[in-house]
């Protein structure tokens, strides 16, 4: 039986079972509450620290640390490196594989304005005469969105009709719909 590591009148293992109930604990409330922390963290300047890295650090060190102080008779720096070694890994594996992955997934799903050109939307707020704006509800792959809009043709366009998006008010983000294209195209199809 080897002694027991104490450090300022608690064992070692204690420490670390005690780091990783507390770390286990924080990474529940990250899963839980993650956009609130992250902004909690991006508010320090100067900070790039991910939570998530963080914690599973420390949850991997401590829960390592503890099967190497009550499971082997290494001692305990040799456990606390080894701890140290595996952590590292296991986290930076972690970064690589997944949270960076994730990270860029997050943003390639955007798309451009300019790529509804051709798509179809219906008109949930009425569009008004000349440069009278409205609101067109698009559903694309990824969402169901209101954009503001105007007619092509300055013609007010009633609520509840399916319009083309013809083109792109870059400038002011508004959509320029057509009733008039739509029609158009249906007809079209029919006569084939």
């Amino acid at each position: 039986m080897r002694k027991r590591v104490m450090i300022f009148g608690v064992e070692l293992s204690v420490i670390y079972l005690t780091g990783l109930i507390i770390a286990g604990s924080l990474t529940l409330i990250n899963a839980l509450f993650g956009d609130l922390l992250d902004a909690l963290f991006e508010s320090v300047p100067g900070a790039f620290i991910n939570p998530t890295v963080v914690l599973s650090f420390v949850a991997v060190l401590c829960g390592a640390g503890f099967v190497f102080e009550n499971s082997t008779q290494l001692s305990s720096l040799t456990g606390l490196f080894i701890s140290v070694v595996i952590a590292l890994v296991l986290v930076t594996l972690l970064h690589m594989l997944v949270l960076a992955p994730l990270s860029k997934a997050e943003s390639s799903v955007g798309y451009h304005m300019s790529d509804l050109i051709g798509d179809y939307g219906t008109v949930t707020t009425s569009i008004g005469k000349e440069n009278d704006y409205g609101e067109v509800i698009v559903k694309t792959t990824f969402s169901i969105k209101g954009y503001p809009a105007r007619s092509v043709s300055g013609l007010p366009v009633a609520s509840g009709e399916e319009v083309q998006i013809v083109d792109i008010d870059k400038e002011n983000q508004v959509l320029i719909v057509s009733v008039e294209e739509k029609k158009l195209m249906m007809e079209e199809k029919t006569h084939e």
